[in-house]
């Protein structure tokens, strides 16, 4: 991030003063800003101020050419939220995130917050603001408390520029009809012991890592990109995890998280493991099933998504003529219609389970690990991992 050090005192120019100084592009995003819904409202002004440091109000080149008011250095989770660029910054040549739309910084922000890097700032936000850009910015900037007093310094400029924006008419964004559809998504297995059937764990990889793990960081990462695709297009939708954390649910207990939220759709996410050769992507539905016709249409699109994402991360499985494993029925606990809340008379939950791939053959592993020794190589198996979400999200959103 820029280490801003020439910035005026922030407490010096009254507002009207200050905002011939202010891009027009940022009061653009100030406006958008204040327009969109975030899970943390009480946070607007804080971030807005680290915005309004790390761009020079919008002025930067990299906010103007890029969209980037945060500084956000490229990193493999933002495959899918933006694109890598080339930039020249204070501290030398480097690779930025670009961004293609004020819309998609925002997200963009936020999504680079849900690295792991930043975990646990949801807990501090719940605190105070204050409390949070204590948490992150010592993370964001390695000039510590000196960013933080920064940023804080221009919190007040952040909340006039806002309560601004309430008083000019701007354009809102087009309203979605109706309650928002509820999506849960399941990440299979976790904890250290059995649970209501449902084990801590299965497969696991060469590089001895446990499915729990990966179906978690899919789970997270298809979140996310649910949330951002449907806000581009438009699509009202709440996703939900069965679990955030290394606990275990019992099978009826996870199908009970979507009865309870009234969920459209139940995607419980899993990996296969047999004899470290075998490769394949396969869909599962409910062998005793009140709405298998829908269930069969959902399994199927998930199952060509990730198909087609694992013959871009892995050409070579173009050539494997069972890596298609297609849509099967079985009796799972999980995708059980009594517990998911369907009846013969009500079926308003389509649930499919998915297994991503044979996670014990050692090129999958080597593939989608989740911390391979080196560098370059994490860079890679979280992209590969992000495109799989990116495909979940795909699938999930079109039957929305």
């Amino acid at each position: 991030m820029r280490i801003v050090g020439r910035m005026t005192d922030p407490a010096s120019p009254s507002l009207g003063k200050r905002r011939c100084n202010m891009s027009s592009l940022f009061d653009d995003l100030v406006s958008r800003y204040k327009t969109l819904n975030i899970a943390f409202p009480a946070l607007k002004p804080v971030t807005l101020a680290q915005w309004i440091l790390e761009s020079g109000r919008g002025a930067s080149p990299l906010a103007t050419q890029h969209l980037n008011f945060g500084g956000l250095k490229w990193r493999s989770e933002m495959v899918g939220f933006a694109t890598p660029v080339e930039h020249e910054a204070h501290d030398g040549l480097d690779f930025y995130c670009k961004f293609a739309s004020l819309d998609a910084f925002i997200l963009g922000y936020w999504k680079f917050l849900s690295r792991s890097p930043y975990k646990g700032w949801e807990e501090r936000a719940a605190e105070s603001p204050q409390a949070f850009m204590r948490f992150i910015g010592p993370i964001y900037n390695p000039a510590g408390d000196a960013y933080v007093n920064q940023v804080l310094a221009l919190v007040g400029e952040a909340t006039q520029r806002l309560d601004a924006a309430l008083a000019v008419a701007q354009p809102q964004p087009p309203e979605v009809a109706g309650a928002p559809v509820v999506i849960v998504i399941d990440p299979g297995h976790g904890g250290v012991a059995r649970t209501g059937g449902s084990s801590p764990n299965n497969a696991i990889s060469p590089s001895s890592e446990q499915e729990k793990n990966w179906t978690l960081d899919f789970a997270k990462r298809t979140r996310a990109a649910v949330l951002a695709k449907a806000l581009a297009s438009g699509k009202n939708v709440k996703v939900v995890l069965t679990r955030e954390t290394d606990v275990n649910l019992g099978l009826n207990a996870r199908a009970n998280v979507a009865k309870s939220k009234g969920a459209k759709l139940f995607l419980s996410i899993h990996l296969n493991g047999f004899d470290k050769q075998v490769r394949g992507v396969e869909a599962l539905i409910g062998k005793v099933n009140i709405n298998k016709a829908a269930d069969r249409a959902f399994a199927q699109a998930i199952h060509d998504k990730v198909v087609a994402a694992m013959h871009r991360i892995d050409p070579t499985t173009l050539d494997l003529p069972t890596h298609r494993r297609g849509v099967k029925e079985q009796s799972l606990g999980v995708l059980n219609d009594i517990a998911l809340g369907n009846t013969t008379s009500s079926q308003p939950c389509r649930a499919c389970l998915v297994e991503l791939e044979f996670m014990d053959v050692p090129a999958v592993d080597a593939l989608l690990r989740l911390n391979p020794p080196q560098a370059t190589m994490a860079e890679k198996t979280a992209q590969n991992r992000q495109q799989i979400a990116d495909a979940l999200a795909d699938a999930l959103l079109s039957q929305v």
